[in-house]
């Protein structure tokens, strides 16, 4: 007889016994017993559906009464749960009866989600006769032979060391059994704790304000981690942490994600199973105490980076003695991934965002005001990203379970309970509206569907009136109105607009553009790369679409014009659509993984093309570079030269353009840019929430990065504004507008 757990289907013998033809005068209906190989196959096939009560009720009654059938339900669930069960497969062979005892012999197939097929044979199954049945005299060893009372049934797994990540040059972003320095401090040794404070904030690259809290949670006089940090970073800081905070240090491996922090949303994390998920990592042959990737590229690429250890399943004594394996399944070694991430890059952009929120602590970046930001930077030439960086951050290693953090668990809790959502992928989870940066769009539609000309004059005043155009409200503001005693721009040609950002010219080409097709905007907008994913990589977590929504009416039609109605991008986006401009109009799809193992390394691809003329882009590409060259149109030229304000020259030229969008609130700031100027290598776009205008907030942030990839000597290297320590002033900006 062969049964399968698919096809359950017990067939008795049964049969009628009868004195007579006519069934009024037949005795009543006999139920033979069925036979001992049939009652083992019922037991079999109710085995491969888990269905345990029925099994219970084949046992014998002596069998019942020494296991209860909760405890036989517990037993199976466990091995079951050990083995991985998916279905078995039987084959039924030589029955032996003698008087009341039956012993059937049987080849049993156990179909495992870990192990694949176990095949278990000449197993022996005992039978005894209960009046008119056969039931099972069953013990544990039915489940496997060996499995006596007190034997334990074990996965046993040998995981090799999981595998590494590193960056472009091969340098470790993420390294098995790296060594770490740990930093503790005690408040009540700090010789000066601001000085302290404002150290550690800069080398661990966190919120002064988080940190003060953190460790003013505890006394005075308890020494207490700060964290963990790269052993070269603490070697170029020990002297300043030991003559402004007196800190105590020590050594130690540990998965090390380097930068601790700079790139936590990219690599993700690796800790302990948590017991929701406890069934599901166990099915994959998982023990419950493993660590596996929780977020990131340590999620996405689980398998690639823990490989499959060699499983045992054995059965072993309490004193440890081996009874029996079981089977035995080999592994696959874990391998190492490769990035297209730059890690000096990468650290850099990490930098420039702390140092940023720390030193504007009394302005824009004041708590409660300007939650967080992004940075994304691409290489124009095959989309490859080489920095993707959001703050807030955290340092991955406080989820694996040797991290020297006090209370963690409370730690990482105020984490997730964070309003500026520190977890969060600024980069590429979120949508902002990119304010004047979409008047690259803009530009580019209106020369290319020759609404204007090139070398058309438009008069730049303070104040466009759009009724003639068809808009609703009488008049619009440029943005120089917000600034005292600033002049209009006058008499200028599509590229002066754009370095110049002009609002009214800007207003006036949303309202043409609507009179050639309602859609003309919107499609140079999703051709130019908008309104839907880049196509990477990553998806733990996925990026965001963006909105690039219809347009229906003049009104919309002006106001998306300088990215503001329901126009929504991401930052990695806008990085992506200014590469595009940058290498005449190609879009490669960006990537982040190069190469996983012994693969090929990836080769860049092109996603799309934008389908503008080289003319067409030229003029854009002449007013961007006119946004941080121009000290008369310029929106940004202070911030890469100014020796009135003492920031010196770059020895680059970056193209660019700034944004200040609209909210609810206080202004996003925007700055995107190619660099340099006469042959594109990088595109990069920062996005500053709630801050004030890109000009002042973000083009700051992307010059210091720029300065880090030119390799700018020190003394051209620009500091941060200085009256970003001052208290801030609210910019309104006038319904239906935006900032430069």
């Amino acid at each position: 007889m062969i049964g399968t757990a698919a096809l359950l289907a017990t067939s008795g013998c049964e049969a009628l016994l009868s004195t007579g033809s006519n069934p009024e005068e037949a005795p009543a209906i006999q139920l033979l017993q069925q036979s001992p190989e049939q009652v083992a196959a019922a037991f079999l096939d109710a085995w491969g559906r888990r269905d345990y009560a029925a099994m219970y009720g084949l046992i014998a009654p002596q069998s019942q009464a020494l296991t209860p059938s909760e405890v036989f339900r517990v037993i199976y669930e466990t091995d079951d749960a050990v083995v991985g069960i998916d279905g078995l497969r039987y084959a039924v062979g030589a029955v032996e009866s003698q008087g009341t005892t039956t012993i059937v012999q049987y080849d049993l197939t156990l179909q495992s989600n870990i192990y694949g097929e176990i095949v278990d044979q000449d197993r022996i199954m005992r039978l005894v006769q209960v009046g008119n049945d056969w039931r099972i005299a069953w013990s544990r060893m039915d489940v496997f032979d060996g499995l006596a009372p007190g034997t334990i049934l074990e996965t046993v797994t040998e995981r090799a060391p999981r595998g590494n990540i590193y960056d472009r040059n091969g340098d470790y972003l993420v390294e098995e059994n790296g060594t770490v320095t740990t930093v503790l401090v005690s408040r009540f040794d700090m010789p000066d704790v601001v000085e302290c404070y404002t150290t550690l904030a800069r080398v661990f690259r966190r919120d002064y304000d988080d940190l003060a809290a953190q460790l003013d949670s505890f006394n005075a006089e308890t020494v207490v981690p700060v964290g963990d940090l790269d052993t070269d970073v603490y070697l170029a800081n020990e002297l300043e942490m030991i003559e402004n905070c007196n800190i105590q240090s020590y050594d130690r491996q540990t998965r090390r994600y380097a930068g601790h922090g700079a790139l936590a949303h990219v690599t993700g994390a690796i800790g302990q199973i948590s017991a929701q998920d406890l069934e599901f990592w166990r099915s994959r042959g998982y023990d419950a105490d493993a660590l596996v990737g929780l977020s990131g590229l340590e999620r996405q690429y689980e398998e690639t980076l823990a490989g499959e250890p060699e499983r045992v399943l054995r059965i072993r004594e309490p004193g440890g003695a081996i009874v029996r394996e079981v089977t035995r399944v080999s592994g696959r070694a874990p391998q190492d991934i490769r990035l297209t991430i730059d890690l000096g890059l990468q650290i850099a952009a990490a930098q420039a965002l702390a140092d940023a929120y720390n030193y504007a602590a009394p302005n824009w970046a004041e708590t409660g005001r300007s939650g967080g930001a992004g940075v994304a930077i691409l290489d124009v030439n095959t989309g490859a990203v080489l920095a993707l960086a959001s703050w807030p951050t955290y340092d991955p290693g406080i989820f694996n379970p040797d991290t020297p953090l006090f209370l963690v668990g409370e730690y990482i809790l105020s984490l997730r309970n964070d309003p500026r959502r520190p977890f969060f992928n600024r980069a590429i989870q979120e949508q902002y509206p990119p304010g004047s940066t979409f008047k690259i769009i803009t530009t580019a539609a209106a020369l290319a569907e020759g609404v204007w000309g090139a070398d058309e004059i438009f008069n730049c005043g303070l104040r466009w009136e759009g009724r003639p155009f068809g808009d609703s409200l009488a008049e619009r503001t440029d943005w120089r109105v917000l600034e005292e005693d600033r002049e209009a721009a006058g008499d200028i040609v599509p590229a002066q607009a754009l370095a110049a950002s002009c609002n009214p010219f800007y207003y006036q080409m949303g309202a043409l553009l609507y009179r050639r097709g309602p859609g003309v905007l919107m499609e140079y907008a999703r051709r130019m790369g908008l309104g839907a994913p880049t196509g990477l990589d990553i998806n733990n977590p996925p990026e965001a679409v963006g909105q690039i929504p219809p347009i229906r009416a003049t009104d919309e039609a002006i106001s998306s014009a300088i990215g503001q109605s329901n126009v929504a991008v991401t930052i990695l986006q806008m990085a992506h659509m200014v590469a595009g401009v940058a290498n005449d109009g190609s879009l490669y799809r960006p990537y982040v993984v190069a190469q996983v193992g012994e693969q090929s390394a990836r080769t860049p691809q092109v996603s799309s093309e934008m389908g503008i003329s080289e003319a067409v882009l030229n003029e854009v590409r002449e007013g961007m570079c006119l946004v941080t060259t121009d000290t008369t149109y310029g929106t940004a030229w202070r911030v890469f030269g100014d020796f009135e304000f003492n920031v010196p020259s770059t020895p680059y030229i970056p193209c660019g353009k700034t944004g200040t969008a609209q909210t609810v609130r206080e202004p996003h700031g925007w700055f995107v840019a190619y660099a340099p100027n006469d042959n594109p290598q990088i595109a990069i776009a920062v996005m500053v929430e709630n801050s004030r205008e890109g000009s002042e907030t973000a083009a700051p942030i992307v010059r210091r990065i720029l300065d880090y990839y030119f390799q700018s000597p020190p003394e051209l290297v620009a500091s941060y504004p200085g009256w970003w320590t001052e208290s801030y002033v609210p910019l309104p900006i006038p319904e239906g507008t935006t900032g430069g």
